[in-house]
This record gives structure tokens, sequence and C-alpha cells, in this order.
């Protein structure tokens, strides 16, 4: 079900319905007569009054928080017209809706004057206080809402128990309660099995919701234990229709019970004979193993059904249950219309990202250079010029590292074009580059125009004129520049997307100064979280204005206020809302504009911004992408209605997990059932453009890991405080070894690889400040630092795995399955398939040589396969068509390819890696 907006919400009313195989309407003329076991409810009016407020409950639908009114059987409120009716269906502006259980979740639409069942898993939480505890508010936070401490209030119904009901797909999810928004409790009643660490020393509770198979008995020949057996066409990982023509299906049954699954697919006008395609096993879980597979259609409407096979048992699961009869199942088969709930654009599928941190990634004009502009190749580990002396001085004291610059600018990017085309590169993530007092500007100063360092140095003091009105907006120089880059980098096959910052500025914003130069006169007042506004003090100071931070109270970086309904307080939303049209469509030109965003701390802002804020980006450019900053599992904003994607650190966590770490690491199958769920746990169309990271500017490097492995994701990595014994070595050839396994998998996984610039080039280090070391260049060697050079093989690497991933429209847009998980070997393989193409990765993750046995689709068998990381067998080539946005592509060398027959042996070296295809593929 799509979301809503918190206003529409408040018209929603929720029933509980107790018959079985009754129909339900809008309410309309209908003959009462008869059993009055079921109820439909006519809310009359705005449900709002204070005679409700009592029954209001929070309710996670879609996973946004809504309110709602939880009404049972005949006790209802006076303002609900109850009309009974039996056996009959109800006729009007409402959807038609068969409870499929004892009891059904109904929601009511006020405005298109509706009736829907709502599908999916309901969990009701529970909180009692204990009688010691002073409190005044209780929250759930969890992996459902970003652990958002105000996302989802719980309230009291007068029995001191908080309670919270909040629709969740099946499966396993983490969370706690959160007094008076900062004491964060655990639930005693959390399934123990299933807790995590929270990473402060503690756990996350714990709940399973769906059907637990792990008490069934063992499987019995030639029997199908039906009780197991489920297929939600309403829940995202059962069905997905990614496009007109990719339909994703998968069932779950017990772990071990069927021998084979397959799904049969027809016209669903009773045109065409049934199609049949076998499901692959895609993970296990709470004892229950899902098979699934992505089919490729006409692009019409559909029915499918599925076939379970044990020994002598069939069974068919169609939208009439389970049955016994193919012919029946036929008949109840369920429909699907082809249509997609939302589309993510075709070119983020194809992305080969790279993250570019401006300061620090290439100076390109010397003249927009900040004062005491250090070397480029200066050693990051001694005192500069300008600094002051001593080791204490580098974090601490005089904090020489944190006022360095370097003079990185959009002219240096733009001159580095050429190489990120011939690395393969076709899509740039920009650090923000607004007007900001820091190097790293997320302290924006003002939205509307670029950072002259970055462009041309004091333009912005040319300005005149300029208010909050966009009508009085300008273009800088540096805006120019910046526009320029744009065009040129379109030229060049690139697209751009920018860091959004915003649900906070810096201090020095106009906006915020003028709030704290006039106080409650300011015309922006209305824009910040300001919780004092003070005696005419100094602002931080008491008797001054006190305002929230993102950081903390009175901090560098001030919130922007938050709304219930909107969001954002209207003053920072329609602020926010010119800019995203400025920088989409300068003068009106979508082709001269970004292409999408990423969005810096998505989850602190209320979904309701982010839904209208999606309607206008898309309203102004369908094709745009976005991409949240969530480091949680992401599928409150999945659903269509907010991002396309997110920075996927679900990817990045279990990756280190497996590859990097060493006592702690993860074996194959643990890691395979990571991937399986992460594939599945999202709508296919966001799942193919979630950014695939494995490190950040916001992490320790990636080949820094492998020299400290065991410390956790972005743990212990920050010398200056969490990570004092850090370990600053230059990675050994073993640790670049297995730093280029995980990049293998990076670029063949499901989602669209981001490499953070430098890693091509062999750059290590711990978390920031260090990450954000200047770029290393091959024509600015030698460095300082003669550890410091640009790695040739590395980049060799890189470039690639992105030919590869260029080349092969499989690995873009193709399903995933697993191979092989052998922990005793520590060999894992999978496939990616898209209709009869399919592509085999093979990594051994073993300090032996293995020989490993890839079973091949039939097919390739006797197609002759490549291996596509193996030098002998294929060469990287630049495209010699002479095309400006040319990129490398990878060539078969003469005579390389063996025959496949139903098993592919290869043999791997220690942390070796092979991707097979036919050669044949290759574009």
């Amino acid at each position: 079900m799509g979301r809503m907006s918190h206003r529409r919400a408040c018209w929603v009313g929720c029933l509980t319905v107790l018959a079985m195989s009754v129909w339900l309407g809008a309410c309309a003329e209908a003959d009462t007569s008869g059993d009055d076991s079921a109820y439909v409810a006519e809310i009359g009016g705005r449900a709002t009054g204070n005679r409700f407020s009592d029954r209001m409950i929070p309710v996670l639908v879609g996973e946004q928080t809504l309110y709602r009114y939880q009404l049972e059987g005949l006790n209802v409120p006076t303002d609900v017209k109850v009309v009974g009716f039996s056996g009959h269906t109800i006729q009007g502006a409402g959807v038609i809706v068969e409870p499929r259980h004892g009891k059904a979740t109904i929601e009511f639409d006020p405005m298109g004057r509706t009736l829907k069942q709502l599908s999916g898993s309901w969990h009701q939480f529970e909180y009692m206080p204990g009688d010691e505890q002073d409190f005044q508010t209780v929250h759930l936070a969890g992996s459902f809402n970003g652990w958002s401490t105000n996302a989802l209030p719980m309230y009291d119904r007068g029995d001191g128990v908080y309670r919270a009901l909040v629709k969740l797909p099946d499966g396993v999810h983490w969370y706690k309660f959160v007094v008076n928004g900062e004491t964060w409790v655990n639930d005693p009643k959390s399934d123990k099995e299933f807790e995590q660490p929270d990473g402060n020393y503690g756990v996350n509770s714990a709940v399973l919701v769906g059907v637990d198979a792990r008490g069934l008995p063992a499987p019995k020949p030639d029997h199908i234990e039906r009780s197991a057996v489920i297929h939600d066409p309403g829940d995202v990982p059962d069905m997905t229709v990614a496009s007109g023509s990719l339909l994703r299906l998968s069932i779950r049954v017990q772990v071990g019970d069927v021998e084979r699954v397959s799904v049969l697919i027809a016209g669903a006008h009773g045109g065409g004979a049934w199609m049949r395609y076998t499901l692959q096993p895609s993970g296990e879980s709470v004892g229950l193993e899902r098979y699934g597979a992505l089919v490729q259609v006409a692009g019409e409407p559909v029915r499918y059904l599925f076939e379970l096979v044990d020994g002598g048992e069939t069974l068919y699961q169609s939208a009439g249950g389970l049955s016994e009869s193919l012919s029946e199942a036929e008949g109840t088969a369920y429909v699907c219309d082809m249509v997609p709930a939302f589309v993510t654009p075709d070119w983020a599928k194809a992305a080969v990202w790279y993250q570019v941190f401006p300061e620090r990634f290439r100076n390109g004009e010397v003249a927009n250079d900040p004062p005491g502009t250090q070397r480029w190749q200066s050693n990051w580990w001694a005192t500069l010029p300008g600094e002051t002396a001593s080791e204490d001085n580098f974090y601490g004291g005089a904090g020489n590292v944190w006022g360095r610059r370097f003079g990185g600018d959009i002219q240096g990017v733009r001159e580095a074009l050429p190489y990120l085309r011939e690395l393969g590169v076709n899509a740039i993530y920009l650090n923000p580059v607004f007007e900001a007092r820091s190097m790293h500007k997320y302290d924006t100063s003002d939205f509307r125009h670029i950072d002259d360092n970055f462009g041309v140095k004091g333009d912005l003091e040319k300005l005149v004129g300029e208010t909050n009105d966009p009508a009085t907006w300008q273009w800088t120089e540096s805006d120019r520049v910046f526009l320029e880059f744009i065009q040129e980098a379109h030229r060049q096959g690139f697209k751009v997307i920018l860091d959004g910052v915003f649900n906070h500025v810096g201090e020095g914003h106009y906006a915020f100064k003028d709030v704290l130069e006039n106080g409650r006169d300011s015309e922006y007042a209305g824009w910040f979280e300001i919780f004092d506004w003070g005696t005419g003090g100094e602002p931080g100071k008491p008797g001054g204005v006190q305002w929230r931070g993102w950081d903390h109270d009175n901090g560098q970086l001030p919130l922007l206020k938050k709304d219930p309904v909107k969001g954002l307080a209207d003053g920072p939303r329609e602020h926010l809302f010119a800019i995203t049209r400025r920088w989409m469509a300068p003068d009106g030109d979508v082709s001269a504009g970004i292409d999408g965003w990423r969005l810096d701390v998505a989850p602190d802002i209320p979904h309701p911004f982010w839904i209208q804020w999606r309607a206008l980006v898309k309203s102004i450019n369908p094709d745009a992408y976005i991409n949240g900053e969530v480091w949680t599992w992401a599928q409150p904003w999945l659903g269509g209605d907010q991002f396309d994607g997110v920075m996927n650190y679900q990817f990045a966590i279990p990756a280190q997990d497996f590859f990097v770490d060493t006592k702690t690491a993860s074996t194959p199958g643990e890691f395979s059932a990571v991937l399986n769920q992460l594939v599945y746990a999202y709508p296919l169309q966001s799942a193919l453009v979630m950014m695939n990271l494995l490190d950040s500017h916001d992490t320790d490097r990636l080949a820094s890991m492998f020299v400290n492995p065991d410390l956790g994701y972005d743990t212990g990595n920050r010398l200056q405080d969490t990570g004092p014994d850090y370990n600053l070595d230059k990675p050994d050839e073993v640790q670049r070894q297995r730093m280029k396994q995980a990049v293998v998998c990076q670029m063949t996984f499901v989602g669209a690889p981001m490499i953070y610039y430098g890693d091509e080039a062999g750059m290590w280090s711990p978390d920031d400040p260090s990450n954000r070391m200047p770029m290393i260049w091959r024509d600015l060697m030698p460095y300082d630092n003669s550890e410091v050079v640009f790695d040739t093989d590395m980049f060799s690497w890189y470039q690639r795995l992105a030919s590869l991933r260029l080349g092969l429209d499989t690995l873009r847009r193709g399903f995933f399955r697993t191979l092989i998980s052998d922990d005793e070997l520590g060999v894992l393989a999978y496939a990616r398939d898209l209709d009869n193409q399919h592509v085999y990765i093979v990594i051994n993750r073993s300090s032996e040589v293995r020989e490993v046995r890839v079973p091949l689709a039939q097919v390739d068998r006797g197609a002759v396969m490549i291996d596509w990381l193996d030098p002998g067998q294929a060469e990287v080539v630049m495209d010699d068509s002479g095309a400006v946005d040319a990129r490398p592509r990878l060539v078969p060398v003469a005579g390389a390819g063996r025959v496949a027959g139903s098993v592919f042996i290869i043999e791997l070296e220690p942390y070796g890696s092979a991707v097979l295809a036919d050669r044949e593929q290759m574009r």
C-alpha cells in the first residue's frame, strides 16, 4: 500500500473485522437484513474530535507513521455509522476486499470513499515503565523506521502500558524503546535468539514477524508441509514488478521440504500457453527456505501460480490457496498487472559511481585557493608550513589538521574527467559544494551559490540586491563555473549528483545570522529549532538565544525546524524547494542541471518532507536519481514515494565481516544469507540502483580496513578518539589481494558500485579527517612521503571491473542466486541471471589454492566461457571510436576460453576470484 502524508492520515480509520469470507466495500446503499457478524464503518466527517483522542494510536503503514483509529466489533464511537450485512457486495466508489484471516485490518479513505484490507503482518509493541521512572514520552525506534527517536510515539490507553501497532514485513526486526527522547531501553519480551549488538556495548531487542517454522517437525518424504508454504503478492519480497516486462517472484517453504519449485505464467486474459520457469533456492531463515526468480514477460497483465514437488506429492499455490489440482489452480491463479508501483532511472542501474571530496580531489585553479593552502604533495603526518610544531598539535592543541586547505576545486574535477573516463566511471557524486566556512562544506552558509574557493574567489561580494525571494537570485562567477562543468560532464557521458544537506546549516548561514541578530523579530525566526529566545545576552550563552544543533545544542550546525505535518517548517521547506529547482533546472533548462541528489542524514528529516520533495524532483526531471544516506535497513524510504535508493551500508557492513575480518570473519554461508536478504529486502527497481559502497568519507579507507581487521564497521578507526592504536601501515601484497577480492563482489552484486576517490590509486588511511587526504595523482608524483605512490596495478583492477560491469548487462540488471557457499573450503560462488544470459562469480576467500566446480545453466553447456578477470583471457582496451564519452571495454584474447559442460572447473589462487561468462555476452 502506498504511503500517505500525515495530513491525509488524519482522515484514515482502521476497523477490525471479525468475520471470514465476507466481501466488504465502500459504504453505500446495502441490504442490512441477515447476519450482522460483519461491519463496515462510514466516518461522518473528519474523525479528529476529542471523543476519539483516547483511541488514536500510532501505526506504521508502508513504513510511514500514520495516526489511525482502531475499532473493534460494535464498540465504536457514535460518529461511526455501522452497517451490518451478510453475503452482499456493496457497490459504489469503493474497493471490494475479502478478509483472509479471522481478523482483518481495514483502512478507510474518506477522500476516495474507499475501504481497503491492508496486507502484511501487524505487531503490537508494549512497554510498561517501572514505578521509579520519571518520564514524559515513550517512542519506538527500530530498523523499520531508521531508528528515529521521535517518528513513532507510544501511547498509554489508561492501563499504564504504552503500545504501538506497527505493520511490518515478515522477518526479523530490531528495536528499542526511547524514553524522554534520550534513554534507550530494551524489551524484556525480546526474542533473545535474534538480538544483535547495538554498537554501544549492549544489544538491540528483536521480534520475529510472520511464520516461524523452526519448531515444525522434520520434513517427510513425499510430503509438503502446507502450513509453511507462503506467498503474499502484497509483500515486496514475494512479488515485485520492477518494470513493464520484469517480474520478481518468490515463495517460501520449510527448509529441505521440497525437491523442485516452479512458477507457471500465462496471459491474464486466457490467451497463450502456460510457460514454466524454475525457481532457485535463495536463502534460509527461521526454518523457511525462499525460492525465487526474475522473469521477463511480454509487458502485459499475467496470471501465475506455483508448482511444488516433493517425490510423489505435487501441490499448486494460487490465489485460491493450496491445491492438488492444476486445473483448479489455473482457475484461481494470481493476477499481476505488470505496472510497477514506481520507477527508478535506468541510467542509475548502469552507473559506476565515483565519490569526489572536492577540496581534496584536484586543484585546477590556484587563483581561488584559500589562505595558507598547502602543497598537494605534502606529507600528511608532518607539521606543515604555518602550523604549530609537536604531535600534540596535530588533532588537539592547535588542531593543525582541522585547518588545512589544499585547494581542490570544480576546475580540478573538470580537469580530471578524462581520468575518470579512463577508469570506467560514468556517474559522479560530489560532496557539498555550496558556500560554507569549512573545507568539508557540510556547514552550508548559502545553498544559492557555489563556494568561491571552488570557483572564482570573491565573487559573492559582487552580488547586489539578493533576498530570500528566488526572483532576486543571481548567478555568481563560481555558479557559472559549476554549470559549465555540468555541461562538460554531460558531454563526456557523466551523470552528476550533489550532496543535499537539508537537515541543518552552518552558523554562517544568512538566515541563522539574522536570527541571532534580530531574535524573535527576524523574518527567519521560524526556520530553526530555537528553545530559548533569551533576554538579550550573547547567543549560545546564558541569557542569549539557545538553539538545537546537529552536533550539539548551540553547536556549529543549527537544525532546520521540523514540522509534524510537512516535515520541515514552511520557511526552510519552501527555501529548499526553490534551491532544488535552481540546481536541477538552471533558468528553466533541465538539461543544464544536475542529475539528482545524495541526501545527508536523511533519517533526521521526517518522511512527509521527503514525500513532497520527491514529487517536486520528479516533476522537474522524472529521470533524476534520489539517494539517501541511510545506514540502517531502508525500507521506510524505499516504497516509491521518497528515495530511489540509499547508500548501501547494509552491503558494506557484512562485506567487511566476510572479506576483511580474520578472527571474527563470517563464513561463506553467513555472507550468502545476508546477500540473499539484501536482494529481497527492497523492490527490485530500488535494489538495482542502490549505491553499493565499501568505504566513504565517513569511514576508514578500505585498504586500511585489511590492516585493521575485526574492528567492526566504522568503529575503533579514529586515531584522535576511538582508535588510538589504529595501525597506519601501508597494506602489504596479501592485504591488497584481499581488497581486490572485495571489489569483485562490489562490482558484481545487485546494485551500482561506488568508488571512494583514491581507492583505485592505492590510498589508505584511518577515519576522518585522514580519510580525506589529497588524491594521489600520477602527474604530481613524487609525494613527500615516499610510500605514497600511484598504484597502477590497483587502478588496472578497478578499470577491468568497471569495464566488465559496463559490458555485461546481466551484471547491471540481473537476478542474484547463490551457487556455492562452502564454509569448510572458504569458497563462495553466485550467479547473476537475466533471461537466458548468466554470469558466474567465484570467490576463494581462503589462503589455499582451491579447485571449484561451478554448476552452469543449461544454456551455457557447450558455450565458450571466459574468465574476464584473467588478463590472459581478456584485455582492457579504450574505445577506439573517438567518441568523447568513450569508456574502456574488455576484449577476449585470441583463442581464449574453454567450452563448458554442465560444470565448469576452475582453480583459484589464495584470495583469488573469477568472473565467468559466455564470450558472446560481452558487448
